[in-house]
């Protein structure tokens, strides 16, 4: 019976150890496909940026996806001022997080956009601000140690971007800000029937639709426009006149 016993240890033993072996070598393989994927996506993008530099009508992905932070306007879902007119802010802080590969806890989150409605009381602009001030956000406001001091940041505005304009930028990894008529922007998540003004990032796309980070709700982390929705709301604050504001997006080079 004891020659039983040492036997049937002998095996439990021997089980557990390839069953560790087994567990530490699929965790191996899959932190190595992991990095694989992401080795993948940065050849991708680079190689995108090499077709687009050299060809004129270069061949888009039918999809492609930006991994942009996602904060919502009131982090603390708080709605109340000054939170409810803080997406330009959000938005300018869901770039800079890209750009410079830091995360947005909702702590975090608040405080720096608290940071920019500082500055911005400071110089008088007022809740709502046209995308020439959005610009002034992201190259002066935001810097790399999240202070206000000049940003070595470079924003470009486009003006009548069009679906294909935006599919570049995205394959580019340039995720695109985007300044809207919110009232004609279809989110049911909104309230009151959305906001007068509104920003968001387009940080992908898919055959049909733009997928946004949009600040304007808790849900707001990949919610997608179809194309001609969010174009069709794209207008500049215009001194509150947002329906005939200019149709112009913000990118960072």
């Amino acid at each position: 019976m004891r020659r039983y016993w040492l036997i049937n240890l002998t095996c439990v033993i021997l089980s557990a150890g390839f069953l560790f072996g087994t567990a530490r070598v699929w965790r191996g393989e899959s932190e190595v496909n992991y990095e694989a994927e992401l080795g993948v996506m940065k050849n991708e993008v680079e190689n995108v940026k090499i077709k687009m530099e050299n060809k004129d009508d270069a061949v888009l992905p039918l999809q492609y996806l930006l991994p942009v932070p996602f904060t919502s306007q009131a982090p603390e879902k708080n709605w109340d001022q000054p939170w409810q007119d803080a997406c330009e802010e959000a938005a300018v802080l869901m770039l800079d997080a890209y750009h410079k590969g830091y995360g947005l806890s909702p702590l975090f989150a608040k405080d720096e956009i608290l940071k920019m409605i500082d500055a911005e009381e400071k110089l008088g602009w007022g809740t709502s601000i046209e995308i020439e001030k959005v610009k002034g956000l992201v190259e002066r406001f935001v810097s790399l140690d999240h202070s206000i001091t000049p940003s070595p940041h470079h924003a470009r505005i486009v003006e009548n971007p069009t679906v294909e304009d935006i599919k570049k930028f995205i394959a580019n990894g340039q995720p695109v800000l985007v300044v809207a008529d919110g009232k004609v922007l279809p989110n049911s998540h909104f309230r009151n029937g959305g906001p007068v003004y509104h920003a968001l990032i387009i940080r992908g796309y898919t055959g049909t639709e733009f997928i946004t980070n949009d600040p304007g709700t808790q849900f707001g982390r990949g919610f997608k426009y179809k194309y001609e929705d969010l174009l069709n709301a794209v207008h500049d604050w215009n001194g509150g006149d947002v329906k005939n504001g200019k149709r112009v997006v913000l990118v960072v080079e």
